[in-house]
């Protein structure tokens, strides 16, 4: 079973798609920031896994 995941993320900033690999072994939520791989701004990821595939996503500026 393949424990990452690659998802496009919206950049809430400045509104382009870039891709993250979220690691899905574990079920829960995870709170982190990343930067826009287009405009270098930070913004703030709630990703929620379950049964090793994630089901939610939040995107926000930091």
């Amino acid at each position: 079973m393949e424990w990452l995941e690659e998802i496009l993320i919206q950049c809430p900033q400045c509104g382009e798609e870039f891709a993250i690999q979220i690691e899905t072994a574990g079920d829960g939520t995870v709170a982190m920031i990343e930067d826009c791989a287009v405009c270098c701004r930070p913004a703030t990821l709630r990703i929620t896994t379950e049964g090793g595939e994630v089901t939610a996503v939040d995107v926000e500026a930091a």
